[in-house]
């Protein structure tokens, strides 16, 4: 009888321990993708009220900056039907305006001051596909600086 109750016991122990290892455990949170993003309050104090955003984070994500003043880094050519903003000097020889902003007009700049080169653009993003024929993944409005970037040496 004392083997019997050995066995019950040492089974009961095995199926309660392999119970608790099949119980799955709480995920630790994951940090939310967008928290980066809420640090555009902060930044606005250094850029003069703008948030310093990346073209990538522009297009990838346009619902959360939707009217608000972006400080971006692009590509600049103005002409005709063709005011952009380009994430890559490529993306304006090869046409692809979903890797741009339309650049609304404006009197405040001179925007033909940074004409094809790269540069530091302030205005306000406009999500949604604009532009002329509606080619381009956002708009900048009321741009107000367009300030080229020097090359490395």
């Amino acid at each position: 009888m004392n083997q019997r109750l050995r066995k019950s016991i040492l089974t009961l122990v095995c199926g309660v321990l392999a119970a608790a290892t099949a119980i799955p455990k709480e995920q630790p949170a994951r940090p939310d993708p967008r928290a980066k993003y809420r640090l555009c309050a902060s930044q606005a104090r250094m850029y003069d009220g703008y948030c310093m955003l990346s073209m990538v984070d522009l297009i990838a994500n346009p619902e959360l900056f939707d009217g608000a003043k972006v400080l971006v880094v692009g590509y600049v050519h103005v002409e005709f039907e063709g005011r952009g903003l380009y994430l890559h000097k490529d993306d304006f020889v090869y046409h692809i305006t979903r890797n741009g902003l339309w650049l609304a007009e404006t009197n405040i700049v001179d925007l033909t001051k940074c004409q094809d080169t790269y540069a530091y653009v302030k205005g306000i993003f406009r999500a949604g596909i604009g532009g002329h024929n509606d080619a381009w993944s956002g708009t900048l409005e009321r741009v107000t600086t367009c300030d080229r970037i020097q090359p490395r040496r």
